[in-house]
């Protein structure tokens, strides 16, 4: 019995090499005979690839961001609905047992990094020169990124209106830049985006990126620190899983998942 079945096995590989085998050779015949033009021929496909995938990638990116501060913003209208315009400052700041934060901390330090992709797309290097360098002196003299450049327990953090302002101003960029001349060329263009990765020192480590890669960074981080701000609202502020947006704090892909279950 284990001599048929290995038997069996080897039968099996083997028809499978002879068919992957005639696959490939099926498709070397397609091919140029010279190896130069098969390599240049490639290397040709890949470009064309990347430029289309470039090309249709602002859109969508434009697109979760705003879906995403979409959601923030009605995350807040609920609070003012839910405790008034007067307590809702207070719950906006009010210090979550399990998170150890508050809602305004997480919305504060998730804008502060989508804020500054925003404006460094809706300033490309030949207009980098148009921002103010006092508000924004990492993005007025070349295309980089200081994402651990903030500043903590500010306004922002603390004030519901000013804070919901500062997200309807992003949202604005974000739609401006539909409408930029040559949108879609943003997504390929370089930066340096840097981190302070170890807290033994305060040197930046700048990581060559894209404007399109950091645009997708940005919006994957907003979501994780907005799982948080869940589980503030529903353990700390009282509100119910219905209570709040959509999908909110939930990544694109868990959601993708649970609708293949």
């Amino acid at each position: 019995l284990f001599c048929h079945s290995h038997q069996h096995r080897c039968e099996n590989r083997i028809s499978y090499l002879c068919l992957a085998t005639s696959i490939i050779l099926a498709n070397l015949a397609l091919l140029p005979t010279n190896p130069t033009t098969q390599i240049a021929n490639l290397e040709r496909a890949d470009i064309e690839h990347d430029n289309i995938m470039t090309s249709r990638a602002i859109q969508p990116l434009i697109k979760a961001n705003v879906a995403i501060l979409s959601q923030k913003i009605a995350l807040l209208d609920s609070i003012v609905a839910k405790y008034g315009s007067q307590e809702a400052s207070s719950a906006f700041q009010k210090i979550c047992p399990i998170v150890g934060a508050s809602i305004g901390q997480h919305y504060r330090h998730s804008m502060d990094h989508l804020e500054l992709a925003a404006l460094l797309a809706s300033h490309p290097p030949e207009r980098v020169s148009d921002i103010d360098p006092k508000q924004f002196p990492e993005l007025s003299t070349k295309p980089s990124l200081h994402y651990d450049l903030r500043v903590r327990g500010g306004t922002l953090e603390k004030d519901l209106v000013e804070s919901r302002k500062r997200i309807v101003n992003v949202v604005d960029v974000f739609e401006n830049m539909q409408s930029t001349k040559n949108a879609d060329d943003l997504t390929s263009t370089s930066v340096t985006a840097f981190f302070n990765l170890t807290a033994d020192s305060n040197d930046e480590i700048g990581l060559p990126s894209t404007v399109g890669r950091e645009l997708g960074f940005v919006a994957h981080h907003a979501i994780h620190h907005m799982a948080l701000v869940k589980i503030i609202a529903m353990r700390t502020l009282g509100f119910k899983e219905n209570d709040l947006p959509v999908g909110f704090g939930r990544a694109p892909s868990t959601i993708l998942f649970d609708k293949q279950q």
